[in-house]
């Protein structure tokens, strides 16, 4: 996701859809300098990328050097150098162009967490207590590790780990639309290779023809177990199949129930990586219960 980059002392700023930039309590990016404005700048993401307008500073915002027109948008570039109130001192940097994505600020301290190929989990990846992601219906979601799914706004305030944490969410329809649709969740399928001791399992992404093996990790064999309980239930009617008790899930794998939830956040994330759109739909969920998100049709298990 686009990140500035304080050229002098290297600190990282992940950036939110909208961002305003000044001296001001009320500034994303706060910057306390006599020369910035109480609100200096803002940063949006638009359908044709980055922009940023001054905000009728009285020292002006510079890009690569150049003091903007107030209210004037610019787009910018990887790379691009941003001073707000100087040219000299305090310039960021621009270290990407990407689209944002969720974003969490703890109140206490403001440190922020972002989100890693497409979710974002809190208090953290090894604690997955509460998972961010946008569903199948392209809606931001809230899920627990209960498995209860509720709509998220943004700016709402959650409690994850003891910390109170401000969840941060772009508008997911300032997307830029593409004619080749890359795959979803809804489009491609997995092949699961299994040795026969079952001590290695591959997955193989197949999407129109195209294979893509991806890397083997542990929580592969998470993916493996709930796919079979899946393909046991196969004569049952689609949406009763595979549901399986997360107690009984825990007991099945032989670990306990965070380490569930962290392998879970991983193979979502792993098929993020891949270029899967909606990748969270490979496990679904429900209070006390998870499933393969693949019908049996569009996955199979071979041995290796």
């Amino acid at each position: 996701m686009a990140t500035l980059k304080h050229l002098e002392d290297g600190q990282l700023r992940p950036l939110p859809g909208h961002l305003i930039v000044g001296r001001g309590p009320a500034c994303a990016l706060r910057i306390n300098d006599r020369h910035v404005s109480g609100e200096h700048a803002t940063l949006i993401w638009t359908p044709k990328g980055w922009v940023i307008r001054d905000l009728g500073s009285r020292n002006g915002t510079f890009v690569d050097g150049v003091r903007l027109e107030p209210g004037e948008p610019m787009a910018l570039g990887p790379g691009v150098k941003l001073g707000f109130g100087s040219t000299e001192n305090g310039l960021w940097e621009l270290t990407d162009v990407e689209p944002p994505s969720a974003l969490a600020e703890r109140l206490d301290t403001k440190e922020l967490r972002s989100a890693e190929d497409g979710i974002l989990a809190l208090p953290s990846g090894e604690s997955p207590q509460y998972l961010v992601f946008v569903d199948q219906r392209g809606r931001w979601v809230l899920e627990d590790e209960d498995g209860e799914q509720r709509i998220l706004d943004d700016g709402e305030v959650i409690t994850a780990g003891g910390d109170s944490w401000k969840i941060l969410l772009p508008d997911i329809h300032l997307g830029t639309a593409t004619i080749d649709a890359g795959p979803t969740i809804d489009t491609i399928s997995l092949r699961f290779g299994v040795s026969r001791d079952e001590e290695h399992v591959e997955i193989t992404i197949i999407h129109r023809g195209k294979e893509t093996r991806l890397e083997a990790r542990e929580h592969a064999y998470t993916l493996l177990t709930l796919a079979r309980g899946r393909l046991d239930d196969a004569a049952l009617p689609l949406a009763e199949q595979g549901w399986l008790e997360r107690d009984q899930l825990v007991r099945m794998l032989g670990t306990d129930g965070n380490s569930l939830n962290v392998a879970i956040y991983r193979a979502r994330g792993q098929l993020g990586a891949a270029g899967v759109e909606g990748a969270a739909g490979v496990v679904e969920v429900r209070r006390g219960q998870r499933r393969f998100g693949l019908e049996p049709a569009r996955f199979e298990v071979v041995p290796l």
